[in-house]
């Protein structure tokens, strides 16, 4: 994080150098000074442009060293290739705080990477943050201070927004809604969200946090921050670049399912950031989250001018987890007597038989007033018509919904239209901000249900690393691992290094031939499965490198002869070191319990359906460890085989104490061990009373 004298230097600067600042201004002239004086900025201005002059009235120095104090804030706004002469100056004058422009560094060719590094270096050696290259800069609406050389439409909205782009900096209005304080941190070469992110959620003024991500440097940092953040502000995050390259190279079954995106969004998930799906979910949440101060609970009043309509607007409340209220006594005997003998009072609540007998404006202030006045509904959500021309329009019932909607300020009321005017019905229904126009019911739903999730199930959770002493079975480990270097390990020394830290695999023995295999078997006693041990070969199943359930020397002698034959015919030419005679046992549930290391994030862990249909079945959870006992809870009943190990069907529950005790141990080895780059027990087999792993890979690097 940002040092707190830096950050208000950086944001809310008292004196700003404009570096290479242009002389033009008017239309098309990109000049910050402009900007800045229009954005009315009142501390001190100190154009650098190396003719001099006057520019847009201000005396202009032709180098900054000749500037009479030390800026807060420089900002080099000329080209690439003049960039470097131009920081140089920043770092003789002292500068603490630099702002780069121009694109065409990391974000360019390898010249202009190169160019970045060395910026980097000579920032690092003076001691100076630089946000940038490829930036606008902040805008800070509470100071009147804005970094940018393009002018656009600014609103007001008490939000923080950290960017990677100048596409949503300049579009903030129409994205989020409007701006309170902005940091663009561009291509992130030094100053990252992570250094301001937790500035932004304890300003008081602000409201929401909004974070757009293209990718991170520093996953763990970031989650540090964002655990912190959430419990001060909601946090929306949209992250873009969704990409399965991640898992391009993946050998191991964890591999294949961990990619990129999926890893990124299982640390927003653990770290309690509300992630948007696209643009109009960041601006739905953002309407809600500014207008509304909480929400009681999840218990939605649905009012409509329609039958069918309500009956849509339950659904989306149930598809994102809401409840429909049951209405109290008090206000079933309210508004039982509005309705006529052959319609139902009832939630959803279709307005438009008591309109008909008593008017729609009066019906719906008797209707919306008791909704709002009950307490078993937690926020009310309203669809009226907006289909006829204004001056016809009977059915305008805006000004009744803000007007109640002012009485109950606890509780939110969000609405939505069906007709042609709805633009004009979102102005009015928005003119006192205490009510939320929605364009579907669906986004009125998921907005609603963030809500919930933010102020009952994230903002309340407490989020605390769990402690992790070092495991008895790290020596025997670090053995085992010893002289090992990048490559896959083998099934012997994977199973054993399992074995080192807790975790029980069925019995077994090498062989190298028929006759070893039959003296294994005679050890371990019959049944037994018999796999191959090779490097080449990931998935043993797919070549014939797995004959189960077999029950004398005969099948056995009979199953190596056929699997070497298989395999040759499969996989010609792959390195056979012999194999593994394991004893057969075939109850219990199948599982995978994985670890891949992700270049942000560090290990992340995958546990669910395991067996030959893992990547098939695709039920996989993932997480960043380290996790406590709670945390491994709530990952294990995420998947839908967690229904399994629970019993279900009358089926023999498996033993879930011993299994998070596998998952505490697998967690500790892998943080243990930095070499191990990707590993997965597949299956792992839960029973009632036992947890027992079958198959493991191990991958160093």
């Amino acid at each position: 994080m940002l040092p707190e004298s830096d950050y208000q230097k950086l944001t809310a600067p008292e004196s700003i150098a404009l570096v290479g600042v242009t002389g033009r201004s008017g239309k098309g002239s990109n000049n910050p000074l402009e900007v800045l004086l229009n954005f009315g900025y009142r501390g001190r201005i100190y154009p650098v442009n190396r003719k001099g002059g006057i520019i847009l009235g201000r005396q202009a120095y032709t180098s900054l060293l000749d500037v009479p104090e030390i800026p807060d804030l420089a900002v080099i706004c000329a080209p690439r290739d003049a960039v470097p002469v131009l920081f140089g100056q920043c770092a003789a004058k002292g500068v603490r705080i630099v702002m780069i422009t121009a694109q065409g560094f990391s974000d360019g060719d390898e010249q202009g990477r190169l160019m970045q590094e060395e910026l980097l270096a000579v920032s690092a050696k003076n001691n100076i943050r630089v946000l940038g290259p490829n930036t606008l800069g902040i805008v800070n609406n509470f100071e009147h201070c804005c970094t940018s050389f393009i002018k656009f439409i600014n609103y007001f909205k008490p939000i923080g927004i950290t960017c990677q782009t100048g596409a949503f900096y300049i579009g903030a209005a129409q994205y989020c809604t409007g701006i309170g304080l902005m940091i663009d941190t561009g291509n992130t070469s030094d100053i990252a969200v992570s250094d301001v992110l937790g500035h932004l959620a304890r300003d008081s003024r602000l409201k929401v946090i909004n974070i757009h991500m293209e990718g991170l440097k520093n996953g763990l940092e970031f989650m540090r921050e964002a655990q912190d953040a959430v419990t001060r502000r909601p946090v929306i995050i949209y992250k873009t670049g969704a990409s399965p390259a991640g898992s391009a190279a993946a050998s191991s079954h964890t591999g294949s399912l961990a990619g990129e995106d999926r890893v990124f969004d299982a640390a927003f998930q653990q770290c309690g950031l509300l992630r948007a799906a696209d643009i109009e979910e960041i601006g739905d949440l953002n309407k809600a989250f500014c207008t509304f101060n909480g929400i009681k609970g999840k218990r939605i009043g649905i009012i409509s001018i329609s039958g069918g309509a309500g009956v849509m607007a339950a659904d989306a409340c149930i598809r994102y987890g809401l409840e429909i209220a049951a209405l109290s006594e008090a206000t079933f005997e309210q508004l039982n007597e509005l309705f006529p003998a052959w319609a139902r009072c009832s939630n959803p609540m279709d307005i438009w038989p008591p309109s008909m007998f008593h008017g729609f404006q009066y019906a719906c202030r008797r209707i919306l007033e008791a909704f709002m006045k009950d307490p078993q509904i937690d926020a009310v959500m309203c669809l009226i018509f907006s289909h006829l021309e204004k001056e016809d329009d009977f059915l305008d019932a805006s000004g009744v919904i803000r007007e109640i909607a002012a009485q109950y300020p606890d509780k939110p009321l969000v609405a939505s239209t069906c007709g042609g005017r709805y633009q004009d019905y979102q102005l009015e229904l928005e003119k006192e901000n205490n009510v939320v126009f929605y364009f579907s019911l669906e986004r009125a739903a998921r907005a609603l249900a963030a809500m919930y999730k933010y102020h009952h199930l994230i903002k309340k959770k407490e989020r605390r690393p769990a402690a992790l002493p070092e495991h008895p079975g790290q020596i025997r480990a670090a053995q085992i691992l010893a002289g090992k270097s990048k490559g896959n390990l083998s099934q012997t020394d994977a199973l054993s290094l399992l074995e080192a830290y807790g975790i029980p695999a069925a019995r077994w023995e090498k062989a190298q031939n028929s006759t070893e295999a039959v003296l294994a078997a005679e050890k371990i006693g019959y049944p037994v499965t018999l796999k191959v041990i090779s490097p080449d070969i990931n998935h043993k199943s797919d070549v014939g490198g797995v004959r189960l359930n077999i029950g004398n020397s005969r099948q056995l002698k009979e199953a190596f002869t056929e699997m070497y034959k298989e395999i040759n015919h499969k996989q010609p030419g792959a390195q056979i070191d012999g194999v593994l005679i394991q004893e057969y046992l075939p109850k219990g549930t199948e599982l995978l319990l994985g670890c891949k290391k992700d270049p942000q994030f560090g290990p992340v862990l995958a546990f669910g359906a395991g067996g030959v249909f893992t990547e098939i079945l695709n039920d996989v959870t993932l997480r960043i460890p380290p996790l406590s006992r709670d945390e491994m809870s709530v990952l294990i009943n995420e998947t839908k085989i967690s229904k399994i190990l629970a019993g279900a069907r009358g089926g023999t529950a498996a033993n879930l104490e011993l299994l998070t005790d596998s998952l505490t141990c697998f967690m500790q080895l892998v943080l243990a061990n930095p070499s191990i780059v990707e590993m997965d027990i597949n299956p792992l087999l839960a029973d009632a009373d036992r947890i027992v792993a079958l198959d493991s890979r191990v991958t160093l690097g």
